[in-house]
């Protein structure tokens, strides 16, 4: 049955309803704090990795012994370009808007000036998801594949504080020990990394193990000594906080937010997890890493120069013709750096 209006009944439109998942943005806000902009498509980092040789003792005579200094590293990373666009064409400025009412006073331009916030927000939530990716790829492999039309690379932070259990070590099997697992992590970030683990962000999978493991409910089990506490509680962001443990002392987190893989199988895209089911993250929550933004570049139609931007975000529109339409685009050339390599 056609969607036919009786002009002589009276209408009112009760709300527009938009069913959009919400972007999460936990560990960008969390971990990647310290943003910057670079004026260059490459952006460079020193690495000054200390030790922990103590001062020596000296005879009074014998004067000062002299201690080398830390060497330092200089690693070049280039920021990929994310670049989502959209097209407007006449169709989409005759037809009424949804919200608009059914007799309005909206001209096509006025669409068009709505439209262009819209399509904005729905690009700027691409960019942004994509960036929240990058830096959960950062912490839970140490790299950053971009794979897209015609760019296929690897960012490698090279992260040397990766476990992988097998066998009967893994969760859930006979000889699994998931807090001591914990203990000897941290210590390990410690030792390598010079950081104090205080947040432990667990797969949907690691969580269910980690609370049914039987030392673990044991240990919770204890009357007379605190040494943990379940009380989950859905927090902002995406993210659900299961409690704390004191040996090792950490608070436990699951991430729930999701991505839509297009790339695995473009046939039958697929809703994954950020956060894999089975991966476990140990850091620390006064991690300050680095969001840096590469110059963004465009060839501009009018002057013919090229104008370039040292900005988190840059929204160009221009105009194509046979047929008509209005092309906007969104640059951005985002890398979540993780500055203190192994402090995690």
């Amino acid at each position: 049955m056609p969607n036919e209006v009786n002009i002589y009944t009276p209408r009112h439109m009760a709300a527009v309803v938009r069913q959009a998942p919400p972007v999460h943005t936990f560990f960008l806000d969390t971990f990647f704090t310290d943003i910057r902009t670079f004026p260059t498509e490459a952006v460079d980092i020193d690495l000054v990795k200390g030790d922990r040789r103590m001062a020596p003792f000296v005879h009074p005579r014998l004067g000062g012994q002299v201690m080398e200094a830390e060497g330092y590293e200089t690693r070049t990373y280039k920021p990929p370009l994310v670049n989502p666009a959209d097209i407007t064409t006449a169709d989409k400025l005759l037809t009424r808007l949804p919200g608009e009412e059914l007799y309005s006073d909206l001209t096509p331009a006025d669409r068009a000036a709505a439209l262009l916030v819209q399509e904005y927000n729905r690009l700027n939530d691409y960019a942004t998801r994509r960036e929240e990716w990058m830096a959960v790829q950062a912490i839970v492999t140490g790299r950053i594949p971009v794979k897209g039309p015609g760019i296929d690379d690897l960012i490698d932070f090279r992260l040397e504080n990766k476990v992988t259990l097998t066998g009967t070590a893994r969760w859930g099997q006979s000889g699994a020990k998931p807090l001591d697992n914990l203990d000897s992590w941290v210590d390990q970030v410690q030792e390598s990394g010079f950081s104090n683990c205080d947040m432990a962000i667990m797969g949907k999978e690691a969580m269910r193990l980690f609370l049914a493991d039987t030392e673990v409910q044991k240990r919770l089990d204890n009357r007379r000594l605190v040494l943990g506490e379940i009380n989950p509680r859905t927090l902002p962001s995406g993210v659900r906080c299961y409690g704390e443990i004191t040996d090792p002392n950490l608070t436990l987190y699951t991430y729930t937010e999701r991505y839509l893989d297009t790339w695995t199988d473009p046939q039958k895209p697929t809703h994954r997890r950020m956060v894999p089911d089975n991966a476990v993250v140990l850091i620390s929550s006064a991690a300050n890493f680095v969001r840096a933004y590469g110059l963004c570049t465009y060839l501009d139609d009018e002057t013919g120069q090229w104008v370039t931007a040292q900005t988190p975000r840059l929204l160009r529109s221009y105009i194509e013709h046979r047929p008509d339409r209005r092309m906007m685009e969104l640059q951005a050339r985002p890398l979540p750096i993780p500055t203190k390599v192994d402090s995690w």
